[in-house]
């Protein structure tokens, strides 16, 4: 089963309000379904594949459970500053072998925050209404090392400002009576993120101080014009991007930007300034999702990180792109 999505608020930065609105945080982590069967625990990501090797911390907590449960939620590890992190988690995603991910459950411990019971007893309760469901969880004994139970809250204003003053993701609101709609898109969840994302294509690279075989940054941008993209890649420059992979994240990326490399700039206007005289331009190929707090008047982005490559989508659907 794929996990239900959520849209994105109406308002930027305001969730849904009224009456029948649940809010509660929205963490920044891995979504994963939780299955319990045969006596033991089955962690899937969102695209259906087992991911349960790489976190044997909340199987463990997991023992004892009753077979026939199908829990949504989300896996979370977190930063030196005590925050959920996507970038504090990302590392372990793909660790499939189990003494290192034991060690990796030792220095960096992850949490499953489980926020919606799909199936119990074998039973399917995706036709429920959420409420009946978020009570039928509540009733599992789920207060276990490397568990929690997501909170949930009735004042979703209230609840954004704690969650942007705490430095938090946001706010995710769903209606108490909606039913589970497994792989859709639905406005009755609805996200409210205090940090904005997009996808954006690859145009250059720039090495690190010091060390021209390190990737330092990447220049990020949109098709200038979509329609004649595939004849004149050109981009419409979005700024400058370093953070976010990890050391061995960039040095694979790099070793594909170096087959692309090109001898002209594919941005219009061209990026000005020292780091652009060091880059080196690559044909706008490659995506990636990024993490921005807003857009300077110049169009660049503030403080973007960078999440995950996108090499997925075409560099045309880009400023489309689902960001699930």
């Amino acid at each position: 089963m794929r996990p239900m999505l959520a849209t994105p608020t109406a308002t930027p930065g305001m969730p849904p309000s009224g009456p029948g609105w649940l809010h509660e945080i929205k963490w920044d982590g891995v979504r994963a379904l939780a299955e319990t069967r045969s006596g033991r625990l089955v962690l899937y990501n969102r695209t259906e594949g087992q991911i349960t090797a790489a976190y044997p911390e909340v199987v463990a907590g997991a023992e004892g459970l009753p077979d026939g449960l199908l829990i949504d939620g989300e896996l979370i590890a977190l930063d030196s500053a005590g925050l959920p992190s996507f970038q504090a988690i990302a590392h372990r995603m793909h660790v499939r072998n189990p003494a290192r991910a034991a060690r990796q459950a030792v220095e960096r411990p992850v949490t499953f925050v489980a926020f919606d019971l799909l199936r119990a007893g074998g039973d399917d309760l995706t036709r429920l209404p959420l409420e009946e469901r978020r009570r039928r969880l509540s009733a599992l004994d789920l207060d276990r090392p490397r568990w929690q139970v997501s909170e949930q809250h009735d004042d979703g204003e209230a609840l954004a400002v704690f969650t942007r003053e705490a430095g938090l993701e946001g706010v995710m609101s769903k209606r108490a009576g909606s039913v589970y709609v497994p792989g859709a898109r639905s406005t009755d969840w609805v996200k409210t993120p205090h940090r904005t994302e997009l996808v954006g294509v690859i145009g250059g690279w720039v090495p690190e101080t010091g060390d021209e075989n390190r990737l330092g940054s990447v220049w990020i941008g949109h098709p200038a014009d979509e329609a004649t993209f595939e004849v004149d890649p050109v981009l419409y420059p979005l700024g400058r991007v370093g953070s976010g992979l990890s050391h061995a994240e960039k040095d694979t990326l790099l070793e594909v930007l170096r087959t692309t490399e090109r001898p002209t700039v594919p941005f219009d206007p061209a990026p000005v300034g020292p780091e652009a005289r060091r880059t080196r331009w690559v044909e706008p190929m490659l995506c990636v999702q990024v993490r921005y707090l807003n857009v300077s008047p110049s169009g660049a982005l503030r403080q973007p990180v960078m999440l995950r490559l996108r090499p997925e989508v075409s560099p045309v659907e880009a400023a489309d792109a689902s960001l699930a």
